[in-house]
Parts: structure tokens; C-alpha cells; sequence
């Protein structure tokens, strides 16, 4: 067992003190080298004997099991289990591979709180698991979700700058005639973006263009 400085350990819960503590089950590239966590922001214990996690989790009060790259999906089973066997609350972040978006999504679905690329350097590994804890949400590293969004939505169509002038006005709920003194053309002008929007989102009418581009992060 390895403990990174940073401030004093107690045993209260992360949730009661504020503070960020989380076990690191397997291995983190990023934590090679002097392995300083950025500003105090987190206690991040390695526990190396898999059969010491227990007292680990007692002894550290941490509030998160982190399983590093190295960890397959029975690792992490039985290593959450064992951790929760001991700390009923703790909390669970997995770093994966960036082509894996399917044990991405098996894992959000199962419980995980916090989803990363196993590549994360440590402040943004920090960052995005404080987040999580300190706002009750969960969090999904950008490039699983651009996948998971891609698959669900298809993928985005290339806009030429006038259909994006376009698609934010519609988005604000202006009709042709108000787009077209917006943009200062005209109504025709503005149906012709309209039928090129209409197709390229394979939408049915505006409300659908603005459905759709939403959820492609485009409006």
C-alpha cells in the first residue's frame, strides 16, 4: 500500500468531510513517476495485495474504489464487492481503453460513477471524480460519449456556415420570414436552407432539425 501526500487521513467518509479519498486497484500511467496529486485535491491510496483492500478501505475511509487499466470486468466485480463488503457507499470509477465504448456503457448501466480513458493524465482524473462526488453526478470521458452519441444518433452531418446561421436561429423559434430579415435574405433563400436541413438530419419538420441537432451537439 502506497499513499500519495497530501492532507491528513482520517476516517470519516469523503461525503461528511468533503475531502476525496479513492483506492487505486490496478495500475494508472498517469500516477508513474512522483505521483502528486494536484493541489491537495485528492488522497489517492494504491493498494497492490488485493487481499489487503478491506483494511484499506477501513483504515483510509475512502469513499471510492478507482480500477485501473490492467482490471477486467471480474476484477472489478470482485473488487467492488470486497470494498463494499466493508464501505456499503463506495463509490466506483473505472479507467478504460477509448475503443471500448461497450464495457463503457455496461459499466455506467451496472453503477459506475465515473467512466474514464485510461490514458487521463492525473489533474483531469482528479477533477472529473471530485465532480462526480461533490455534485452527485455521473461522469463519462468525452470520447465514450461522442461514440455512445454517434451510435444512437448517427453521425453529424457537415453544415455550411449559412445552415448554421440558420439552425440557431430556428432553434430560437424564429419562423422564414423573421430568419430571413435576420440574415437579411430571403424567404426563398431561407426554404432552401431549410430543404438542406430537413435532409441532411432526415427530419420530418423543424422541430425535428432542432431535436436532432441538439442531441448531435450541434444546436
Amino acid at each position: 500500500m502506497h499513499t500519495f501526500p497530501t492532507e491528513c487521513t482520517s476516517t470519516h467518509e469523503d461525503s461528511d468531510t468533503g475531502e476525496c479519498r479513492v483506492i487505486l486497484v490496478g495500475t494508472w500511467p498517469a500516477l508513474r513517476g512522483e505521483g502528486t496529486v494536484p493541489d491537495g485535491a485528492a488522497q489517492i491510496t494504491r493498494c497492490a495485495e488485493r487481499d489487503e483492500l478491506g483494511s484499506i478501505v477501513y483504515a483510509t475511509g475512502a469513499g471510492w474504489i478507482l480500477a485501473g487499466q490492467d482490471l477486467d470486468d471480474g476484477d472489478v466485480q470482485r473488487t467492488i464487492a470486497k470494498a463494499r463488503a466493508v464501505r456499503e457507499g463506495i463509490r466506483l470509477a473505472i479507467l478504460g481503453q477509448s475503443r471500448d465504448w461497450r464495457r463503457c456503457e455496461r459499466w455506467m448501466r451496472r453503477g459506475c460513477r465515473v467512466y474514464l480513458e485510461d490514458t487521463i493524465n492525473l489533474r483531469r482524473g482528479v477533477a472529473a471524480i471530485r465532480a462526480s462526488q461533490t455534485l452527485e453526478v455521473n461522469v463519462m470521458d468525452r470520447i465514450f460519449f461522442e461514440v455512445l452519441r454517434e451510435r444512437a444518433t448517427g453521425p453529424a452531418p457537415h453544415l455550411t456556415r449559412r445552415e448554421r446561421d440558420v439552425l440557431e436561429l430556428l432553434r430560437r423559434g424564429m419562423r422564414n420570414r423573421e430568419i430571413a430579415g435576420a440574415l437579411f435574405v430571403t424567404e426563398n433563400t431561407v426554404e432552401y436552407h431549410m430543404r438542406h436541413l430537413l435532409s441532411k438530419f432526415s427530419a420530418r419538420n423543424r422541430l425535428e432539425v432542432v431535436e436532432r441537432a441538439t442531441a448531435l451537439g450541434l444546436a
